[in-house]
Parts: C-alpha cells; structure tokens; sequence
C-alpha cells in the first residue's frame, strides 16, 4: 500500500475502515483460483465504453470519470503501482483481480494477495491489490491499487486492463488535481506534493514535508478570517452608520496595519530560503584557459567529473553539476575558459560565447584566476562584470609564497571585498574549506536564514501574499488620509482575492493549470 498515500489521509485505523491488520493469508489466494470460492462471476462482464481523455482543465474539474496511471518511476524495480481512482474504481477491482473474497468485500486500506488479470481474464501477475473507499483516500474518491512486481511489461498491461475496462489515462498530476477539488488538499499543500517528489537536498525534502502539513494554510486562513471581520464592520457601516458595530477608523485603520505585518514579518519570514531550497542558485566557474576551473569542480563535487588537461581549450561546452550545499542546490557551471579569438577554432569561439551568456544569466559568479599568472586584464574584466555577483577564487596558490598571495590578494581587492577572495589550490585541497563558507555566507546568510521553518514555498505564494500585504497597508493609508472606510473597503475585497490564492479558493483557471501540469503522471 502507499504509504504516502495513508500519511496524508491523515487518519487512525479505525477511520479508515481497519478492522484488522496484516496479509490476507496464503491459504486464502489458493482458494481463490476457484471462482466460487472467490465469488467472481466467470461470465465475463460488459466492458462500458473508455470515457475520452477530457480537452480542457474546466472538463477535468467537471469530470467524474474513472483514472488510472502508473504511480511509480518508469523502469524496473522491486514494486510497482498501478493507482485507479473514481467512480469505477471497485468495479475495476472486482473485474481485475481475483482475491480470497469478492472485491465488494475488501476492508478499506487493508492490503490482499491474489491474482491481477487483464479484461480478457488472461493472468498478468501475482500480486497485492487494495481498496480505499471514499472520502478516507488520497483523492477522496474510491481509489484502488495494484502493488505488481516492478517490471515495465506487467505494469503496463495492468494499465491497460485498466483502461480497456473504461478508465481513461490520467493526466500529469490529476489523482492531486482530485485531492484538491475534492478538500483533501489546499492548493499550497498540493504544490507541496510536487516539491516534496522534486526535492533534491534533504533540507528542499525536510520544508516540502513541512509544507505538506498545512501550516501556511492556517496561518493565512487565521488571517482571512480576521480580515473578514473588519469587512463585516464596513458593511454594517455603509447600511447602519449608527450601529455599535459599524467600522470605526482609526480602529480599523490599526487593525489593517497589524494584519499587513503580521503576513509581512511573520507568514513571509523565510521565504527567499525557501526559494533558493527549492529551486537552487545559479552559480558560474568563469576565466582564462587552464586557470583551473574544471578542477575546481572536480574537487568541489569530490569526483573527476570534467576532463583535465594542460591544453588550453579542453572545455568546449558548459558542464553543469549540483552540489549540496548545507541543503541548498548549488547548480554550479564549468565553462568554457577564455582567451584571444584569434587564436582559438570555431567551437571554442561558440564555447568562449556561452562562457558569458551563462555568467550574465548566474546570481553567482566565481572567477577564477591562475595564481601563477596574476591578476591579468582579463580577469580584471571578469571581475568587474561580475559586481556585486562576484566571487575570486585565487587557484594555485600552491606554488605562490604567502607574500605574493598576499600581493594577489591586494590587486583583486580593488575590485572586490577581501572578504569575497579566496586563495585555495584545486590540486592540493587547500582552501577549499574556506571557499565552502564563502559560498555558504554568500548564498545562507541574510534576514531569511534564521527562519528555521518558513511557511512560503514558491514565488507565486510570496507575490500573492505580498499584493494582499501591500493592498492592506494602501486600505489604511486611505482611511489615515480621511477617505470614507466604505470607499477604502475595496482594497479590503482586493487583498482577500490575494489571500484566497493561496487555499486555491481565488485561483484562476490558468494558474491551476500550470501548476497541475508540472506534477508528473501517476501522481
């Protein structure tokens, strides 16, 4: 059975229709070869007509078909699922796999060992099939599962034994889309989902896990509802100006201002972490020819991952790799080194381009300079296009006395802080710690770094949260300006469309549908 499936219904057994625990017993699966033991009718039954993949999101909203789709990666394995969810999905059950009782039977989120057959009654596999029955499921739907062992044959003919008995494919992230419609889920904890499976650090994989449980939902929800008691005040104003509980004000202009605080210095603490955990920093190892940088990112990835040699030229293209970094994704690029044109061919030419396209586009640009060689004025270039982006990675260095790294090091400052230069030796290892803290203190540090926890996940959290913040801080502007608080209310309404954003309650069409179509298939 899915266990994530069980952890975020969120239920105890006995909700979930547990009576008893465990496999059903071998004994059981022999009986069930006979059909009268197993109460399958061996007619076989009428397959109804395959419902149509819908066209658009608003026929997926509007859908009660029955989907089904391979809920494990593509490729062999141990295990394999074969996930059915709708309003056919016991019906599937019943014609697809024969147990120790008749699927009609089975105990919700109880596992059974028996045989799965294709609509044509040909075995297909040994295996475990269970049932969980609405609304205790992921989707809130009946919802049916096949655990087959994991080879791409045998899950594919189940698949389609699901769907020649009328289940169409689901699309990429439908079995959420349904959580979603159905009140299993918020909008921000189905992108939670999403993050959860994309995660590529364990610290990206401990906050979308955090995610999942809903707090940032809370927090805004608690939020709503205090904003739609100040917006019940203004109505009772425009309508009963006398009455006690008309909106006073100054009081609600207080009381706007506390509320954008709170989503600005409480529900958005956090969020730049959040956004680098997620989705990583663009980093770029920039300089001339044999300065070192492939090295340094064999040394920094502690693998010979890009080829070294003494020839200038040997990186043609831009190798890009990920390094953990304290859990956050460094995506760091090897490029191409740089020297005269004249004297390099054409695909170095195309190379030496990409070098600085990829360093124009990086939020980190590490350059790295030949110890041996000096500061030369196409590091200075380097250095000064890099800006505030920038950091000098002084390679080499030992082969350099501490005077002349010191002599080195004073050159760059010009150009950079000290604090941003690092004098290190990809051969040796040495100063490699210290790049790690640089590259630590560059991309951690800042107001977000002690928020251990944030609630924001994504940028369209932030930006909505954000709108709602400043919409609310214009609302009491209004009303400290003299405005009538009726007029000002409109910001009000504005701010929590902004928040219902968040829940998925405010949430266009488009914007479900972009988040909706990133999930892979099967989930």
């Amino acid at each position: 059975m899915s266990t994530l499936t069980n952890e975020i219904a969120g239920l105890p057994a006995q909700a979930a229709g547990h009576t008893k625990t465990g496999l059903a017993p071998e004994s059981a699966y022999e009986a069930a070869a006979d059909p009268a033991v197993s109460g399958i009718s061996p007619d076989p039954v009428p397959i109804p007509a395959a419902v149509p993949a819908p066209d658009g999101f608003n026929d997926v909203m509007a859908s009660v078909d029955t989907i089904a789709a391979i809920a494990t990666p593509l490729g062999s394995g141990g295990i394999g699922i074969v996930r059915i969810s709708g309003p056919q999905a016991l019906y599937l059950l019943e014609r697809l796999f024969i147990g120790p009782l008749p699927a009609v039977e089975m105990e919700s989120h109880r596992l059974y060992l028996g045989r799965v057959l294709d609509a044509s009654g040909r075995l297909q596999d040994r295996a475990l099939a269970v049932l969980m029955r609405s609304p205790h499921s992921y989707t809130g739907e009946d919802v049916a599962e096949f655990q087959l062992h994991g080879g791409p044959r045998v899950l594919a003919a189940v698949l389609q034994a699901a769907l020649d008995c009328g289940a169409r494919l689901a699309t990429p992230g439908e079995f959420t889309l349904r959580a979603f419609l159905n009140g299993k889920l918020d909008l921000s904890q189905a992108e939670a989902v999403a993050d959860l499976i994309a995660a590529k650090t364990p610290r990206a994989s401990r906050l979308a896990a955090g995610w999942l449980q809903g707090g940032l939902g809370r927090a805004v929800e608690q939020i709503e509802q205090e904003l739609t008691a100040i917006y019940g005040t203004v109505v009772v104003g425009v309508d009963f100006p006398d009455d006690a509980d008309a909106a006073k004000p100054h009081a609600t202009e207080q009381a706007l201002r506390q509320l954008a605080r709170r989503i600005r210095e409480e529900v958005l603490a956090g969020a730049g972490l959040s956004r680098v955990c997620r989705e990583g920093v663009r980093a770029a190892l920039v300089g001339q020819v044999n300065a070192g940088k492939s090295s340094l990112l064999n040394a920094l990835l502690a693998e010979e991952r890009a080829i070294v040699t003494d020839l200038p030229g040997t990186t043609r293209d831009v190798l890009e790799e990920t390094v953990d970094l304290d859990g956050v994704p460094l995506l760091l690029a090897d490029t191409a080194g740089l020297r005269d044109e004249a004297a390099a061919d054409a695909a170095e030419q195309q190379g030496m381009a990409r070098s600085r396209q990829r360093a124009d586009s990086a939020q980190l640009v590490l350059v790295v300079i030949d110890g041996g060689k000096g500061c030369a004025s196409e590091d200075v270039k380097l250095l000064q296009q890099a800006g505030s982006r920038g950091l000098a990675l002084l390679n080499k260095c030992d082969l350099l006395s501490p005077a002349e790294i010191a002599a080195l090091t004073r050159k760059v400052s010009q150009y950079l802080p000290e604090e941003d230069i690092v004098a290190l030796s990809a051969k040796s290892g040495a100063g490699l710690n210290e790049l790690r803290q640089a590259l630590r203190r560059r991309v951690l540090d800042g107001p977000d770094a002690e928020a251990q926890s944030p609630l924001v996940a994504n940028a369209r959290q932030e930006q909505a949260l954000r709108r709602a913040a400043e919409l609310l801080e214009q609302c009491a502007e209004a009303i400290a300006a003299g405005e009538e608080v009726d007029v000002a209310a409109v910001d009000i309404e504005e701010a929590l469309s902004a928040l219902g954003e968040i829940s998925g309650r405010t949430a266009s069409e488009e914007v479900l549908e972009h988040i909706f179509a990133n999930f892979c298939l099967g989930k």
